[in-house]
């Protein structure tokens, strides 16, 4: 397995106020183009259920982290697991979504003593199919002409709508219409320059230079993960449990599955109460 250099990792971090600081930390991952404000306020909510020390991070390429031309899926890996010892921790239990999923899945598998439990929102253990790599790719690509397009010195609430509008414009009505997210609904975090130009959080063009080479992206995870598990998933999103159960069970023989009706690929956006509640019961 190829070994990256770490980069810095952006994070915040909750403590509540019974914390018990001898049960192990939850550390949530964002998915691809996100950010730690991704998760809203639920990081809050499990801190205070379960009395664990909470950090929720920011990916390389994303948010507040380090920016880095090298960019895979394994990358990720070897940055959290450098943003764990930095920080002392010993063992995590962690959450994470679609690309932080698989951050997750494949670090259970390379140091399994160091994870209580994992939390998978809408990935399977394979690589990502290159259908899904094209549908990301063309929203990344939209997403940069969008945000060009808008006019230096505009508020934040007209940025969005031009750059949702171009990319609404331009995305073929079947991929469309997979997200539930309002139209008003901007995921991939921005921030304004001192010449009042809008510009992402993300860096656009080192995760769309690493799609051009899925094969790069993720090597095949390997290994036993025989701790407890969780996958939840929409029930409207593309995953398919009935294909992808196979394949969880051969890494992750002790996972159990949780469908949220009415829930896309993002679960958490779409349906907060239904996958907070899913996430507590299991903790």
């Amino acid at each position: 397995m190829a070994s990256y250099s770490p980069v810095k990792l952006a994070f915040r971090t909750v403590v509540p106020d019974d914390c018990e600081l001898d049960k192990a930390v939850v550390i949530f991952i964002h998915g691809l183009s996100a950010s730690k404000e991704y998760w809203m306020d639920i990081p809050e909510i499990v801190a205070d259920g379960t009395r664990r020390k909470v950090y929720v991070i920011d990916s390389r390429n994303h948010g507040d982290s380090e920016w880095s031309d090298e960019f895979s899926f394994d990358c990720n890996v070897d940055d959290l697991l450098n943003f764990m010892d930095e920080e002392g921790v010993q063992k995590a239990i962690l959450i994470a979504h679609s690309m932080g999923g698989l951050t997750a899945i494949k670090t259970a598998l390379r140091v399994p003593e160091r994870i209580e439990k994992i939390i998978i929102e809408d990935v399977s253990v394979r690589p990502p199919p290159k259908e899904m790599i094209g549908v990301i790719t063309l929203f990344l690509t939209l997403s940069q002409e969008g945000i060009e397009k808008v006019p230096a010195g505009s508020d934040e609430k007209t940025a969005k709508k031009i750059i949702l509008q171009h990319i609404g414009t331009n995305l073929p009505p079947e991929i469309r219409d997979m997200s539930k997210k309002k139209k008003d609904d901007m995921r991939i975090p921005m921030k304004i320059n001192a010449d009042g130009k809008y510009e992402f959080k993300v860096n656009i063009p080192a995760i769309l230079k690493a799609l051009k080479n899925p094969e790069n992206l993720m090597t095949e995870p390997t290994g036993i993960y025989e701790n407890p598990a969780l996958f939840i998933h929409g029930l409207l999103s593309p995953f398919k449990k009935d294909v992808e159960e196979p394949h969880i069970l051969k890494l992750f023989p002790n996972a159990k599955f949780v469908g949220i009706e009415d829930a896309t690929h993002t679960v958490h956006n779409d349906c907060a109460l239904e996958f907070t509640e899913a996430v507590l019961e299991f903790l």
